[in-house]
């Protein structure tokens, strides 16, 4: 259906197609991207390579301070102290392995769902 004094809209069936990977190495690249984000995550979590090694931020110790505010500050700094990374690769692994099980999971889902058909 055309428009008064618009275009007709372009047609998307060429481009649709052409997007659509059509070799079998196309189809599997995500896969083995895949595998290797798992595979490097994997070792990093298991390694633990001392070079992002994260020197610990609480070194003042844990008794009693005497004014308000110290004593509010340690309070504070305990609370937040679990979120201080201690080993970066710990974090990159963990990343590295839940975006290769993301890639995988989309990847074998959109293999289950098929290529349009109109």
């Amino acid at each position: 259906m055309k428009l008064p004094s618009r275009p007709a809209p372009p047609d998307l069936t060429r481009l649709r197609d052409r997007a659509l990977p059509a070799s079998r190495t196309e189809r599997l690249g995500p896969l083995l991207f895949a595998g290797g984000l798992l595979a490097v995550g994997v070792f990093l979590l298991k390694a633990k390579p001392r070079f992002a090694h994260v020197p610990r931020a609480k070194q003042f110790g844990d008794l009693p301070r005497r004014s308000r505010l110290r004593r509010a500050a340690q309070t504070t700094r305990d609370q937040i102290e679990p979120f201080a990374p201690t080993n970066i690769t710990d974090q990159i692994g963990r990343s590295l392995i839940l975006g290769g099980v993301a890639l995988l999971a989309t990847r074998l889902l959109d293999e289950m769902a098929g290529r349009d058909t109109d």
